[in-house]
């Protein structure tokens, strides 16, 4: 591992995150900026070592070259070789403990600080050469933070920041050249091409594995962005949004004038009778096909009532928050419901909002036309182009409400809402004799024109078809029977 001083190389420095270091009695102390996150202690043999990271609180580090000599003067009975596996070593078990981030340039003027977000990444500098098929990852991507940019590798989860001074080897990376910098590339720019193959940003064109083939880009993006890796990232609970934005309220107002009231119960029925649990599992099944008969007010009512009524409502952690029949992730329950009815007898075709403090449904002004692009596009994604299902439940989230407590996991979370609330409808279905089907596909930018909603303030993520009975239901006494 060695390096031409005269022009820029790789260097370490230590996380911003690491506010102090000491030594003690065989372990080394992290202190971290964060209140939230405890201070860390490392079993640590060796003292002098131990001594000589602790002096690197609030520089900018060294290079790589200077570290490997530095490493010779602590240890000179060492052969140049055993330097360099310790130097290994001592990186390696840096960069595990959320301790290092590395720079391409000079420690006086870096260029670009590559920012591991995993303690599963660790450069591989003393990597062959870089292989002339080495091209840039078809994961990685461009984008801006504040006033910097970002180069991203979610499949190693670690991401390069340029500063100002290394704006110009952005080229670099983007080089229409398969084999990178060409001939008359300065050896800076060589340089930059190497440090990107140490670093994981680059692969071997052609040489895919099949696993690897079925993460699709975005797919591979949003997983790393709301996940932990083992890093430094933070996911989770930090009311980011508590001193700059109001909480949206737990119920949005009524939508329209046209509200129509429902019903908990069907008529002559007290109280719905359920089947066992473990029956109603035993024999749940998604049915693509309309029933023999329409849906009804009647049965939406009562199913709307039993998945997705609001049965309270309280207060936690400065916002409201909602008791429904499913769970949600600190009850905040972001979700909306929106029924497009193509077949319901006692309701007109058209697309109504599920109010679910007042269990009412209120019709919106949506045109004829997208409703029945809504109906379609479900019937196309069940295979069933040629016969409309009754109706569709679309589930749109109002991500801010999530996004005010949570970071980085909000949307993840409201996926996992809609599949709990795809199960919660399948149960019910299945106990009612109703017909349900779990829709894969959809279109926001649809449900958008539709509703007039701005994607931003409430995006669709999920569909659900629920159809009529395949057989009437009569009412025979406190239970019900099917004819």
């Amino acid at each position: 591992m060695t390096f031409d001083v005269s022009e820029p190389v790789p260097g370490i420095m230590l996380s911003p995150v690491i506010a102090a270091i000491s030594y003690d009695a065989d372990r080394l102390v992290l202190s971290v900026h964060f209140q939230d996150w405890p201070s860390r202690d490392l079993s640590w043999t060796d003292a002098a070592l131990a001594e000589f990271i602790g002096k690197m609180p609030g520089t900018a580090g060294m290079s790589l070259s200077d570290l490997q000599r530095a490493m010779g003067d602590l240890y000179p009975s060492m052969t140049d070789e055993d330097i360099g596996q310790t130097t290994n070593a001592l990186l390696r078990r840096l960069t595990q403990n959320d301790m290092l981030h590395w720079w391409f340039g000079t420690a006086q003027q870096p260029l670009c600080i590559l920012e591991p977000q995993s303690r599963l990444f660790c450069p591989q500098f003393w990597a062959p050469p870089v292989p002339d098929e080495a091209v840039l990852s078809r994961f990685v991507f461009m984008r801006r933070d504040g006033n910097t940019v970002l180069l991203e590798n979610p499949e190693y989860h670690v991401a390069l920041r340029f500063t100002k001074a290394g704006g110009d080897l952005l080229p670099v990376a983007f080089a229409n050249s398969a084999s990178g910098p060409t001939e008359d590339a300065t050896p800076s720019q060589k340089a930059f091409w190497r440090f990107l193959w140490c670093s994981g940003f680059l692969e071997v064109g052609g040489n895919d594995r099949s696993s690897r083939q079925a993460w699709d880009f975005h797919d591979r993006v949003f997983h790393a962005g709301s996940r932990s890796f083992l890093g430094v990232t933070r996911i989770g609970m930090n009311y980011r949004f508590k001193d700059t934005v109001a909480p949206l309220p737990a119920q949005k107002t009524a939508m329209s004038d046209r509200k129509i009231a429902l019903s908990r119960t069907r008529v002559g029925e007290e109280t719905p009778q359920s089947r066992p649990l473990s029956s109603v599992m035993e024999t749940r099944h998604s049915v693509r096909k309309p029933g023999h008969f329409p849906l009804t007010l009647a049965d939406l009512s009562v199913f709307l009532w039993r998945t997705s009524s609001v049965r309270g409502q309280k207060s936690g952690g400065g916002m409201e928050l909602l008791e429904r029949p499913m769970p949600a992730g600190g009850a905040i329950h972001e979700l909306e419901f929106y029924i497009a009815v193509h077949r319901c007898d006692g309701l007109e075709p058209g697309l109504y909002h599920y109010h679910g403090g007042e269990h009412a449904l209120y019709a919106l002004p949506a045109k004829p036309s997208y409703v029945q692009a809504i109906v379609s596009g479900a019937a196309g994604s069940m295979g069933q182009s040629d016969t409309l299902p009754d109706c569709v439940i679309v589930m749109a989230t109002r991500l801010l409400r999530l996004a005010w407590k949570y970071q980085a996991m909000s949307y993840r979370l409201s996926l996992l809402h809609a599949g709990v609330a795809m199960e919660t409808f399948y149960l019910v279905a299945e106990d009612m004799g109703l017909s349900p089907c779990a829709v894969g596909g959809g279109d926001s930018a649809l449900f958008a024109i539709a509703t007039g909603l701005p994607e931003d303030e409430e995006a669709a993520i999920g569909e659900f078809v629920i159809n009529g009975r395949q057989m009437p239901m009569t009412v025979e006494g406190n239970g019900r029977s099917l004819q």
